[in-house]
């Protein structure tokens, strides 16, 4: 790909890309697929300049890298309860099953302090969700560029066709506003607007942080 590659983002020369078939998903493992194919998207031509590749939250059910857990403010406007993004990752492959992400790792309670453990990957299939910013660069502000990525989504991502039972997807974007506040491990989202689904996941934007947040579905435990 012909292009100028930030610091941040630029291939983490671990090993050979994936093949294009998806290999077999372990037991428990219903996301892990769909975010290693979500994670390459952003480093397509389409999007790489529009993500800042050194603000990215990995999120589990047992630790965060790259955020910590904030008491939530409330109220009617987007919003979540991570500190800020301070995770990096770089594109390219270290692995079908995981990606190559370094940062500062957070226990999943509020007020935790960063651990010392260098992390240098991240399991897909460990993962509740990833958050990230848009990019703010000299020749285009973050907005601008967090209003090409909610386009981008949106235009990508269309309805699920008819199921037998109500979706996550579907209970999530049951109001008219396509707005919803919801929980998942130890992430909480409020307000925040619902651009689809991704395979198996749900994603989801906030115009207050300009964030992006990539949401398992099957680890959604409410929604409000």
């Amino acid at each position: 790909m012909n292009q100028q590659y930030r610091t941040t983002g630029g291939d983490c020369g671990c090993g050979p890309v994936c093949p294009p078939a998806p290999p077999p998903q372990s037991a428990g493992c219903s996301c892990g697929e769909s975010f290693r194919q979500a994670l390459n998207l952003l480093c397509s031509q389409q999007f790489y300049t529009l993500v800042d590749f050194s603000a990215f939250a990995f999120i589990s059910s047992y630790s965060i890298l790259g955020a910590s857990v904030q008491a939530p403010t409330g109220g009617a406007t987007p919003g979540d309860n991570l500190s800020a993004l301070g995770a990096t990752y770089r594109c390219g492959s270290c692995g079908c099953e995981t990606v190559a992400a370094s940062g500062s790792l957070y226990p999943p309670t509020v007020g935790g302090a960063a651990q010392s453990t260098a992390v240098t990957q991240a399991a897909l299939c460990r993962l509740t969700a990833v958050a990230f910013d848009a990019a703010n660069d000299t020749s285009l502000t973050s907005t601008a560029n967090y209003q090409a990525l909610v386009q981008l989504f949106t235009q990508m991502l269309h309805p699920t066709g008819p199921q037998t039972c109500v979706s996550v997807v579907d209970s999530v974007t049951a109001g008219v506003s396509r707005t919803a506040t919801l929980a998942a491990g130890p992430l909480l989202v409020e307000n925040v607007q619902v651009l689809g689904q991704m395979g198996d996941l749900l994603v989801l934007a906030n115009s207050t942080d300009e964030r992006i947040y990539l949401v398992c579905a099957d680890q959604v435990d409410f929604i409000g």
